[in-house]
């Protein structure tokens, strides 16, 4: 059953990202974020580039204003007009998916008609860096410490805190790339991967 379509819906008309690759080791190793950025920008659907009311980049491991200035270098190369404005944000894990939701959120406030929505990281250029130098009040709050815990240690905790095994972790993964495996030969993803030159 599908519901009613109303005039102020906000809909995604296409959908793109590059293949992922093992960091400092993988097919990207050589390639900056920018020219990672800049295929899943180039618009297959023929929109006029002056047209987008903005570019939201989700990204999280650089520096923020060096990102933003690399994701502006990457719509410039993309065809994208000075006067399209863009940003980047930041929501830790989820900073591509918190793109769609402000893009969708300024699209229906109408603020403007069309908006892109965007993520970049590349783990070979930037690593995942903690806090070097913590502030002593820390130690008095133990939520706040525990956000200087890396994720791997973080994941140790959760898994001892569920009672997962290794083992069912192990099962999961390989699980998850046969299936991926079976949707790339299936050419499930042939629309979605855009090469990258």
């Amino acid at each position: 059953h599908r519901g009613p379509c109303f005039t102020d819906d906000v809909v995604i008309v296409a959908a793109y990202r590059t293949a992922i690759c093992k960091a400092k080791r993988g097919s990207f190793k050589d390639t900056l974020p920018e020219d990672l950025l800049v295929p899943a920008l180039v618009d297959k659907t023929k929109l006029n580039p002056s047209e987008v009311g903005d570019i939201v980049v989700g990204t999280v491991l650089a520096p923020g204003s060096q990102r933003a200035i690399e994701c502006r270098m990457a719509a410039l190369y993309a065809g994208f007009p000075d006067t399209v404005p863009l940003k980047t944000v930041n929501r830790q894990c989820s900073s591509g998916l918190q793109a769609v939701a402000d893009v969708a959120a300024a699209i229906k406030a109408g603020m403007y008609d069309i908006g892109i929505a965007a993520g970049v990281e590349s783990m070979t250029v930037n690593k995942v860096n903690l806090v070097e130098k913590a502030n002593p009040k820390v130690e008095l709050f133990a939520q706040a410490r525990d956000c200087l815990l890396p994720m791997g240690l973080t994941s140790e905790n959760v898994a001892q805190r569920f009672g997962i095994t290794r083992m069912e972790q192990d099962q999961a993964a390989v699980e998850s790339h046969r299936k991926a495996a079976a949707a790339v030969a299936a050419g499930k993803f042939k629309e979605e991967i855009v090469p990258v030159h």
